[in-house]
Formats: C-alpha cells, structure tokens, sequence
C-alpha cells in the first residue's frame, strides 16, 4: 500500500472557537488602527474558505485602510491579533473538537505509511492557538497555513512539498487526502489532483458541497471505520 498523506482544514473541520477569530481580528483592527468599532466592518466578510491575510485586507478595504498601510504594519497587527484570539480562546463560548475527530487522528497517529497535517487559511500561530484550545495541537507539526499562499490551492501545493522535503520522498498528488468543510476545500484539493473528503460540520450548505462532487461527503468525522476504508483502500 503506499503512502497516504492526510491533511486537515481546522475550523469548521477539526474544530469550532466560538467565532474567536472574527472577534480577534476586529479587536485588533481596532487596537492597530484607532478604529471605535470595527465589526461592521468584519460583517460583510466571507471566513469559510478564506484565508486570514485575505480577510484582513477585505477588512482594511471596507473600513477604507489603504492596503500599503495595512502591509506596512502587518506584524504589528498579527502580533495584536494573536493576543486577541488567545484571550478570547479562554473565554466563554469555550471552543469545541468537533464530532470523531480525537477518535480519528487517534486511528491516524499510530499509522506507519501515514502523515497527518494541515491545510487552512489560518497563519500558523492562529491555527495553533486553536488547536492548542482543544486539545489537539499534539498530533501537528507540518502543513500549509495561511501566510504561504494567496488562496487553498496555493496552500495546498506548499502543505505537500513540506511533507515531501521532511520525509525525503515524493508523495503522488493522488496519496494526499484533504479534508475541509468548505467549497473553497473541495476546489483546492480538486486543483492539486488531491482526493477530496467534504465534511457538513461547517457553514457551508451540504447540498452545495455535495454539487462540488468531493469524492466524499460525509456529515461529521465520526464513522473512522468508513473513513479510514476511503483513505486506505483507495488505489494510490
């Protein structure tokens, strides 16, 4: 059997914070900027499928912060949207591992011919923090993050290549498996030549992930039995 590589969108997927996020990034629009309430201006912004960078510029565009500036002072607004997303990650709403997921990187770890890793728009520290929430940062160390491409597709290209440079082999875009809940997740792996596990725990319409034709769906992460069968007898 050959090698399978298993990688993992976090929110929506592995896990919900509560809308941790979207309140870090407003609060830290505010703190850089002087801004009095920046949540109108995170309202009309898409998250599902996004990246943080590209949702921090969507921000900065609808409460008029000229995209030079925004680049200018782009660590000073990570560094403030890091201390934002760790505060709010220890308050109520508490976040939540969503349904099969301990059970399955469970089921995953110990499997000599697997990797198991990440593919999200989240910056790596974001992500981290997140799952460092919930319990499950132990079982990742290599993906693609938010900070290593414009879009999923670019994302997912880089997550590869790590696994690639840390293992010392090639991996077949036909041994990656990505699993995500949004279309944006589907899109990318379909991109790559990547095998595309959709998953309904999201907010994205299951009708409309369904339509992408993912070469699986399933409502949560929960049956690792068929799961684990989908990963593993699959041909590589």
């Amino acid at each position: 059997m050959s090698f399978r590589l298993v990688l993992f969108d976090v929110d929506g997927t592995l896990l919900r914070a509560g809308g941790a996020g979207r309140w870090a990034m407003a609060r830290a629009i505010e703190q850089v900027f002087g801004l009095p309430d920046a949540d109108p201006f995170t309202h009309p912004v898409r998250f599902e499928g996004n990246t943080d960078p590209g949702i921090l510029a969507e921000i900065a565009h609808n409460a008029a912060i000229p995209q030079e500036e925004l680049r200018r002072r782009a660590a000073e607004i990570q560094q403030a949207f890091l201390g934002h997303l760790e505060a709010r990650l220890r308050a109520a709403p508490a976040p939540q591992a969503l349904p099969g997921v301990m059970d399955l990187l469970d089921r995953l770890a110990p499997v000599s011919i697997a990797g198991v890793g990440l593919l999200t728009g989240n910056v790596r520290a974001g992500a981290m923090l997140k799952l460092a929430s919930v319990a499950l940062d132990r079982y990742f160390t290599l993906g693609g993050f938010g900070e290593d491409a414009p879009d999923r597709a670019g994302i997912g290209m880089v997550a590869r290549q790590r696994f690639q440079e840390s293992l010392h082999r090639g991996i077949e875009p036909q041994e990656v498996f990505a699993i995500g809940d949004s279309a944006e997740d589907i899109r990318a792996a379909k991109t790559n030549g990547f095998r595309s596990i959709s998953v309904g725990t999201g907010w994205t319409d299951p009708d409309l992930l369904r339509s992408l034709e993912p070469d699986l769906f399933v409502d949560d992460l929960s049956d690792y039995g068929s799961l684990m069968q989908f990963i593993f007898g699959s041909k590589g």
